[in-house]
């Protein structure tokens, strides 16, 4: 019979306790890097926003870099889990910004933009913001391949921010009936998707993988533009809203059929 190694539970302490502190550290950095970011736009707005951000403006942005600072730990601590030691890159910083333009456009989820007419610039700032969050997207990927920095962190947080992204895009052209209520269900859709499979697992039932699907990315693509467009000061609600129930009959089949593949209720071939 085997022996433990003297102080074997110290050392296995030990590590345990270096792995928590590496994540507190990695989160701790990405959240303060978050909360500049914030305040610099809020600073900024508060020069450029005659009136100013109003209280309830403030209190979903806060409530927002809670959320997106949630998130940061729970993938850090999930990507660590799933590949070791992950360290923040450029790349990262670039998806951490992405939340910081998320959070400022969530104040607009509780505090509408005036309009173009009265507000001027700011009028455009929710597009404005959904742009950059969006957009930003289609770089932090090429630069972690041209830094040689592609890691398991970068990836499931670039995901975690898509699905922030349009989420509160589309609580914010909801509130400004610029979409169909029913959009709403296109903007959950993923977390959905991800809870309902863990429930399965949970419960133990069968969860397949998900099988490839060539209409999964044109149609998150497609969904991003429906809420650009809802967003945009000057498109007539009416035509926002035909855009995005354009988008979200198509978008939800398919995302019925995943669940279906998945569940094993339908062959994927």
């Amino acid at each position: 019979m085997l022996e433990p190694a003297p102080g074997g539970t110290a050392v296995i302490d030990g590590s345990y306790r270096r792995a928590d502190t590496a994540v507190l550290s990695q989160w701790g950095r990405g959240t303060a890097g978050l909360v500049v970011l914030v305040a610099v736009a809020l600073a900024v707005l508060e020069v450029q926003w005659v009136d100013g951000p109003s209280t309830t403006f403030l209190l979903g942005t806060a409530v927002t870099v809670g959320v997106v600072g949630t998130v940061l730990l729970g993938t850090v601590v999930r990507a660590r889990h799933a590949a070791g030691n992950q360290p923040f890159t450029l790349a990262t910083w670039v998806t951490v910004t992405r939340g910081a333009a998320v959070a400022v456009l969530a104040g607009f989820v509780l505090a509408s933009a005036p309009p173009v007419s009265d507000g001027g610039p700011i009028g455009w700032l929710p597009v404005g913001l959904f742009a950059v969050a969006a957009g930003l997207d289609a770089i932090d990927g090429p630069i972690a391949r041209a830094t040689d920095a592609e890691t398991e962190l970068g990836a499931r947080l670039d995901v975690e921010m898509d699905g922030l992204v349009v989420l509160v895009g589309t609580l914010v052209a909801v509130g400004e009936n610029a979409l169909p209520a029913a959009f709403l269900a296109v903007a959950v859709a993923r977390h959905a998707f991800v809870a309902g499979t863990w429930l399965r697992a949970r419960r133990g039932r069968p969860v397949r993988e998900l099988p490839p699907n060539g209409f999964r990315r044109p149609l998150g693509a497609l969904a991003m533009v429906a809420v650009a467009v809802a967003l945009v000061p000057i498109v007539d609600p009416s035509v926002s809203r035909l855009v995005g129930t354009a988008v979200a009959v198509p978008f939800l089949l398919n995302f019925t059929w995943d669940w279906l593949a998945v569940t094993g209720r339908v062959s994927p071939d």
